[in-house]
């Protein structure tokens, strides 16, 4: 081991985070950890470039101070510079009244030695910020005249000290230390040299120990004193738990006391007396040197905390945690940073690398308040990707450095790299800040204005102008009321996507709660938030609302309380805007009309005034209202807290000259999303629109391009009335200079014409109006459950049949053979005359092999449509498919809303028989035709075909018995109970389906 070569002691942090990779996994499966899982789940090894950034802006920026304080007329980068500090950014130009107050705050360090500075970190792990904090003392050291093996001896003397729940991680940073201090010392193992580096003990003391401990003090001890040395070790009683955050309640003189008995003066023995409990002794020693730790206060504290939710913390944590740092108490990150504050000196550093959630949460308003008591010198604000082992959006990442100072109008400095996409390149983007600190990305600003906005977020960012926008605007949530729904505890059991369930038992137009318990409907729309989508849309889920929610409001844990929750019921049915709980895709706000439950994700505000929640929406949905939000909340979850702060400029609610804009807009929304066959609005397939007008003597490619024109028009004119509402609202918050009002066509919301997609939608529509759910004749659902009406059928009449077979070959030669009913389909829909140009163009754009376009059209039917279909209904298809296995012997399609309980045998008997007898024809067929062949590629092929069908009919009948097996249990089926159940229930563990994936 070579400790002189750079990079070495951090290897011992990465064999350690890699040594907890299999637990740490095992942890992460459960819903609340455990005192042995902490060491594993917090384990996170800091990258070496944002240690550097911590250390020389804390430690570093401490001895400019003190330097400053000699009269040293060197300017900050000028000293760092000096030290080779690359990651060190120079603080911003003060005012003259700020300079003086900080010449004053720093006064006190006028005259502090090296010795005196005391550096911290209170969870090591395994040394890294130690080791580098060792490297700088070291040069600070050897600048004022030290030798580097006095050095080395003093820095582990005078200025280290660290702490960690983990046994382990204390033993490799006490190692990585020892080996520091061997580097300039030789013979520093031989030496009585003893870090200041402590795990945190468990010290197991129960009352009958701690009785008999109390009886060794003076009865000038036993009273108040006494208690508090009990709570104390109570507390460490659980330090596998609470670590570092343990705070000290035992006076000196109780301790100094403890610590005699443990290690008598003299030879003077003691009335203590512990048993045999030897290792009690040992957990009491080292009791008192966690407590010295803790109890004193610290030039610099500098650490990468451990990261918890108080959902998966255990329960003595989650308590304790709660009851001493309650402004800090959802996660133990954000435990720390209090933490850190209360731990070091006036005029001091702290400086930590967190999730930055801390910054905009309303959950931690406190927090940030009390922050605003010291001073943020500088931030690098790190985003998503700054730990390399982190992937992902969620865990978002910001390193800073406070000062332990109050000074109102401080300007801090503040790095934004939450675009630079992976560690290097936040780094590289780092290093060229401090370069040039007036490049775009630094950021001046004074935390006074951050109080400015509502919840004091930390947004650095904002400009000027949207600060008094803040200041001038009126809150959202004084204008419209934005309100939670209902929280069905089990959207399983209470929520369906609409198409799952019978169409006649969906109350689509409930304006009032009244109506509601009135209506004899079970099944209610529903506003689950949903996707990205302007204006309109997202109408996917209803909710079993009937009888008033009867069944929802009596769902209760076994304790007979109730699990859900029905929050603002006076706000249902009622049109609203709304928009998602989830905003990874960006910010987007729809109009909702009348006749919705909306629940905790489908957040929602609401009005009397029809004009102001228009009015509200247009602002929104322009690049104002994702500005905003990404400031009052940057993560993925935008609360209804974070809403109701929008700052409403009074001409947004008062003048009417947007309305037809932002009408028409909602309107162009609507039409896009009622175009295609997922929405219940759905009317015609948009290629079948105008063949009445061509009296159905048409071609599907000039069907296309006008629904590729109408399409791309619709697209333009949601795109040209976005970005002039951009535009006018950009200048009216006046961010010109932050904003653009160009609009990209990710952000239009409303669809392209798509030849592959728009032609699966053709077959889809065409399975449809085959099994009756949808008729040429008839616009909209024609059969979803209920009665079957056979005068809705005229053009094309649906099989009589619940039941569409796919083969891979004609194998019946009439109208059970998908292609024949196909070509019927086409004949009746674009007329005979176009029919094999329509084949042509249809399979060209779904774009499958095969020798003739009804050969490809087949393909696509027998192979990938199933698949399309589970995708395009969310992994609840409302057509079944029976699938035989691998060998494809048999293929077919039931609908799920003409299902009963006869259905399974009628296939089999009905079409299975069939194909089976078909199959035995061809394969004899095909023996007599080999026999006469002479060419022998044909013959091969023939013998290859042959083969297939063999292996089809040994399946085939393999299956048959599985099918008959299902066919006489008559299985029933409810539609209330959802495609899952139902799907599992006809499937009878038989395997006679094809699993929905």
């Amino acid at each position: 081991f070579d400790v002189e070569k750079e990079g070495q002691v951090e290897i011992i942090g990465w064999l350690y985070q890699y040594y907890n990779e299999e637990p740490k996994d095992k942890a992460f499966r459960k819903a609340k950890y455990t005192a042995s899982d902490i060491p594993a789940v917090t384990q996170l090894f800091t990258p070496d470039w944002i240690v550097k950034y911590l250390v020389e802006n804390s430690l570093g920026r401490y001895w400019i101070d003190i330097l400053h304080t000699r009269d040293d007329k060197r300017s900050e980068k000028e000293i760092a510079a000096g030290f080779g500090w690359r990651y060190f950014m120079p603080a911003a130009a003060q005012s003259p009244s700020v300079q003086e107050q900080l010449a004053s705050i720093n006064g006190a360090l006028s005259g502090k030695s090296l010795q005196e500075i005391t550096f911290l970190d209170p969870a090591m792990g395994s040394g890294h910020i130690l080791i580098y904090a060792f490297d700088v003392f070291m040069a600070l050291y050897q600048s004022e005249g030290y030798g580097a093996r006095e050095a080395a001896h003093a820095i582990v003397e005078h200025n280290l000290f660290g702490l960690d729940i983990d046994t382990r991680a204390f033993q490799l940073a006490y190692f990585a230390v020892m080996m520091k201090v061997r580097q300039f010392d030789r013979r520093a193992l031989e030496r009585a040299i003893q870090p200041h580096l402590y795990d945190v003990p468990q010290t197991s003391i129960d009352e009958n120990t701690f009785n008999s401990l109390a009886a060794g003090f003076s009865s000038a001890k036993a009273g108040k004193p006494l208690q508090l040395l009990h709570e104390e070790i109570q507390q460490f009683n659980s330090g596998d738990l609470l670590g570092s955050l343990i705070k000290p309640t035992a006076p000196a003189d109780v301790l100094s006391d403890l610590a005699q008995y443990l290690h008598p003066r003299n030879g003077q023995q003691t009335q203590l007396t512990l048993g045999t409990a030897s290792s009690d002794v040992g957990k009491l020693e080292r009791m008192l040197y966690v407590h010295q730790v803790l109890a004193n206060r610290y030039s610099v504290v500098v650490t990468n905390p451990p990261y918890m939710g108080s959902r998966r913390m255990p329960a003595i944590l989650s308590k304790y945690v709660g009851r001493e740092y309650p402004d800090s108490k959802s996660d133990l990150f954000s435990a720390f940073i209090e933490l850190s504050s209360e731990l070091v000196s006036k005029a001091g550093y702290y400086s930590l690398v967190t999730q930055h959630s801390w910054m905009f949460l309303s959950s931690y308003a406190s927090l940030r308040a009390k922050m605003q008591k010291a001073l943020l010198v500088n931030m690098a604000h790190l985003g998503t990707h700054a730990f390399e082992e982190i992937g992902g959006e969620v865990v978002q990442s910001t390193a800073f450095v406070m000062k332990n100072a109050i000074i109102h109008d401080y300007v801090g400095t503040y790095e934004r790299l939450v675009n630079a996409p992976s560690q290097g390149a936040k780094e590289t983007a780092f290093l060229e800040m401090v370069v040039n600190p007036q490049q775009e990305g630094v950021y001046r600003t004074n935390q006074a204005n951050f109080e400015k906005i509502p919840g004091s977020p930390i947004a650095y960012w904002a400009s000027q102008n949207l600060i008094r926008d803040f200041e001038n605007g009126t809150p959202l949530g004084d204008i419209v009321d934005p309100r939670q729904g209902l929280a069905t505890a089990d959207n399983n059991r209470f929520l369906r996507q609409w198409f799952e369930v019978r169409l006649d038992t969906i109350k689509f137009d409930a304006h009032s709660i009244g109506e509601s318990i009135s209506s004899r409907k079970k099944w209610f729309p529903y506003n689950k938030g949903g996707s990205f989508r302007k204006w309109y849309g997202n109408y996917d889920y209803v909710v079993n609302w009937k009888d008033d929610g009867a069944e929802i409001k009596h769902f209760s844990f076994p304790n007979g309380k109730q699990r859900s929750v029905v929050r603002n019921p006076d706000f249902y049915f009622r049109e609203a805007i709304t928009w998602s709980l989830i905003t990874s895709g960006g910010f987007s706000i729809r109009y909702r009309e009348p006749g919705s439950i909306h629940d905790v994700s489908g957040m929602s505000a609401f009005s009397s005034s029809h004009e102001t929640l228009i009015r509200l929406l247009g602002v929104l949905n322009s690049p104002v209202g994702e500005y905003c939000f990404k400031m009052l909340n940057p993560t993925i979850n935008l609360q209804v807290g974070n809403v109701v702060s929008f700052p409403v400029l009074s001409e947004v609610v008062t003048s009417n000259q947007q309305d037809s804009r932002i009408n028409n807009s909602i309107r162009l929304a609507k039409v896009d999303w009622n175009s295609f066959e997922g929405a219940w609005g759905f009317g015609c397939l948009m290629l079948l629109v105008h063949i009445a007008e061509h009296n159905r003597n048409w071609t599907v490619e000039a069907a296309f391009n006008q629904w590729k024109q109408e399409a791309q028009d619709r697209f333009d004119q949601l795109k040209k009335n976005e970005e002039e509402l951009n535009r006018i609202f950009i200048d009216l918050y006046g961010l010109r200079d932050e904003l653009s009002s160009e609009e990209s066509d990710k952000e239009v919301s409303v669809r392209k014409a798509d030849l592959p997609r728009d032609m699966r939608s053709f077959m889809s529509y065409f399975i449809g109006v085959t099994f009756g759910r949808y008729s040429i004749d008839t616009p909209g659902l024609a059969f979803a459950g209920g009665d079957w009406d056979a005068d809705k059928y005229k053009t094309y009449i649906p099989n009589k049949d619940n039941v569409v077979i796919l083969t891979d070959e004609d194998y019946f030669g009439d109208e059970r053979d998908v292609m024949y009913r196909f070509r019927e389909f086409l004949t009746e829909t674009f007329g005979k005359e176009h029919l094999h140009e329509n084949l042509a163009f249809i399979a060209s754009g779904l774009g499958k092999a095969g020798d003739t376009p009804e050969d490809q059209i087949r393909s696509y039917l027998y192979n990938d449509f199933y698949k399309d279909h589970v995708s395009v209904y969310q992994r609840r298809p409302i057509y079944w498919e029976l699938s035989s296995g691998r060998q494809g012997g048999f293929k077919a399609l039931m609908y799920l809303h003409r299902y009963d309980e006869d259905t399974i045998a009628m296939i089999r008997t009905s079409y299975l028989h069939d194909l089976q007898a078909a199959y035995e024809k061809r394969h004899a067929n095909l023996d007599t035709f080999i026999a006469q062949e002479a060419n022998t590629r044909e013959k091969n092929k023939m013998i290859k075909e042959r083969d297939h069908i063999a292996k089809q009919l040994s399946e085939l009948v393999k299956y048959d018995v599985l099918l008959q097996h299902v066919a006489n249990m008559h299985i029933a089926i409810d539609l209330d109970d959802g495609v899952v159940v139902n799907h599992a229930k006809v499937q009878a563990d038989s395997k006679i389906l094809t699993p929905i994936k």
